[in-house]
């Protein structure tokens, strides 16, 4: 008997922002074992594959990074607290009741299963979903369904609008500040530049609903009373199904700032460090297609829904078209918020599921 609710706390328990995920890492190597095989993959996945006869191949998939902790919270936030019937602590909702009721799902049904049935747990799924989850994917066999352990409310999942990083960089030329007229200030031109991405119209779409624009990062180059020559701003954009990086960057061309698909040097557990260009496609899933039937069907016909954050399902789906569904515990508006908590009892019907 594997209890998911206790093993819910223990994740809980283990703090793993994004690169320091290794004892996290460490601990569900262990838990694996009980279930099947396991080994490290790559950039310090953790992956666990039981086989049984002939049948398809499900991969089950979650990730081990959470945001930090933040402040505001009412109970410590590591602490795994249970009160009146909710467990508290950050990754409790996004996502580690997930993977507590996914493993201790599979060592329940692990005598019936026919097929082969994979448990992937990836590292720096906060900073760029997919990126580890593709590595993975590239390794083993092409499964026939990819289950995402992302809260859902105990819905079905079937999208997300999918998420790119914009890089702004507005340039000027330096002068004394006491003398602004001598010089062309970096900060006005991106105001100027803002100002035009903000009334931007976006693209509509009948699935997965409206595109969104959000500025997240502006900063200038220049100390002291000197005119910047230089302003960076970043812009969080939500795209619908179509869209490409042409298609998005095409947006923002004459609006006086140069603008280009932010790239990151990520730094894994493991010492690795690679780069990534934050451009994650939107993906669906239709409700007739036959995958999303078995799991409907399976799950006991739950109502459907899309995300509206992103997930690794931007590379399993948005990327290779691996028919992807999700599925898990705890509401998605609870993720990253202060009192982070996730019902005790829904978890229970998640590893039932």
């Amino acid at each position: 008997m594997m209890d998911p609710v206790r093993l819910a706390q223990e994740l809980v328990r283990i703090p793993s922002p994004p690169g320091a995920e290794k004892e996290l890492a460490d601990f569900l190597f262990s838990q694996l074992r009980r279930v099947g095989e396991v080994e490290r993959g790559p950039l310090g996945t953790i992956i666990g594959r039981l086989r049984r006869g002939e049948g398809p191949t499900v991969l089950l998939t979650g990730h081990m990074d959470t945001v930090p902790e933040g402040a505001g919270w009412s109970v410590p936030p590591f602490s795994g607290e249970i009160r009146e019937g909710f467990l508290y602590g950050r990754g409790a909702v996004d996502m580690k009741s997930a993977i507590a009721a996914q493993i201790a799902g599979a060592y329940q049904a692990a005598p019936d299963i026919q097929g082969t049935l994979y448990l992937v747990y990836v590292p720096h799924e906060e900073t760029a979903e997919g990126l580890a989850l593709g590595r993975v994917l590239d390794r083993i066999e092409k499964p026939d369904l990819v289950v995402l352990g992302e809260p859902t409310d105990l819905r079905l999942g079937i999208g997300h609008r999918g998420r790119v990083v914009i890089r702004l960089v507005a340039r000027g030329k330096p002068a004394h500040a006491s003398m602004p007229e001598l010089g062309e200030n970096a900060i006005e031109r991106m105001l100027h530049a803002l100002s035009h991405a903000l009334r931007t119209p976006l693209p509509e779409d009948p699935l997965l609903g409206t595109g969104s624009m959000a500025p997240v990062f502006v900063s200038a180059d220049g100390q002291g009373p000197v005119i910047p020559d230089r302003c960076v701003a970043l812009l969080d954009r939500r795209i619908v199904l179509g869209e490409t990086e042409e298609s998005v960057l095409a947006d923002y061309h004459g609006i006086g700032a140069e603008a280009t698909i932010e790239q990151i040097n990520l730094r894994f557990y493991t010492g690795e460090v690679v780069e990534a260009k934050l451009f994650f496609p939107a993906w669906y899933l239709a409700p007739d297609h036959p995958w999303v039937q078995r799991a409907w069907e399976a799950l006991g016909s739950p109502p459907f829904r899309v995300w509206r954050f992103s997930t690794d399902g931007v590379e399993s789906c948005g990327r290779r078209g691996i028919p992807t569904v999700g599925f898990g515990p705890g509401e998605e508006r609870m993720s990253h918020q202060p009192d982070e908590r996730v019902s005790i009892a829904d978890i229970k019907l998640a590893a039932l599921g």
